[in-house]
């Protein structure tokens, strides 16, 4: 438990104004940012020798009709040499086109097809949403 909040205080103090809010439940780090920071946020939680999480484990969106932000987008990382899982989520709206993380994790790509193929959820920069 001790690891986890060395490194959850890491990402906050690095991270600063991109984390809106970070907690540790069931073992893992839950980070909510604005969907403007997320590449920022993602680049450094991969390539920082402290976090490494290098591993994209999935993506998934959850759809709220009633709320003004519709989706919620929700990432899964795994650093190997931590032992460590982290989330990373936000909340936009319906229609707003988000940024695609293919070119930092190629697994992205089957992972975003299938969140546009599910909510119409449309990813900037990708390579092929069909």
């Amino acid at each position: 438990m001790e690891k986890l909040q060395n490194i959850e205080r890491y990402l906050n103090s690095e991270l600063t104004t991109k984390v809106n809010s970070s907690s540790i439940r069931h073992g893992e780090i839950k980070l909510v940012i604005d969907s403007a920071d997320l590449l920022d946020v993602i680049l450094f939680i991969k390539n920082d020798n402290k976090t490494k999480f290098k591993q994209l484990i999935d993506l998934t969106a959850v759809d709220y009709p009633e709320k003004e932000q519709r989706f919620k987008l929700i990432y899964f990382f795994l650093s190997h040499e931590n032992n460590i899982r982290v989330n990373v989520e936000y909340s936009i709206k319906e229609n707003e086109i988000i940024n695609s993380l293919t070119s930092i994790f190629p697994s992205a790509n089957w992972m975003e097809r299938e969140v546009f193929d599910m909510y119409g959820i449309k990813f900037k920069d990708h390579p092929d949403l069909r």
